[in-house]
């Protein structure tokens, strides 16, 4: 029996002109303001621009409760 729980998250994620998105800059957060500070470091950093969605996530577990 799986144990399933939906959460929304905080999809962050840095992308280059030209070239799209990377992965390598791929991260989930479950609070605004850390993704926010998270967004604000890329930005800063490497990447032409970042990317923030709150997105709805379904999580799987085979282990129960």
């Amino acid at each position: 029996m799986k144990n399933t729980q939906t959460m929304t998250v905080y999809v962050v994620i840095g992308g280059c002109d030209y070239e799209g998105e990377s992965l390598h800059s791929l991260k989930l957060f479950d609070c605004k303001s850390s993704a926010l500070k998270y967004e604000e470091e890329l930005k800063k950093g490497f990447y032409d621009y970042v990317i923030v969605r709150e997105q709805d996530v379904i999580m799987e577990s085979a282990l129960s409760v």
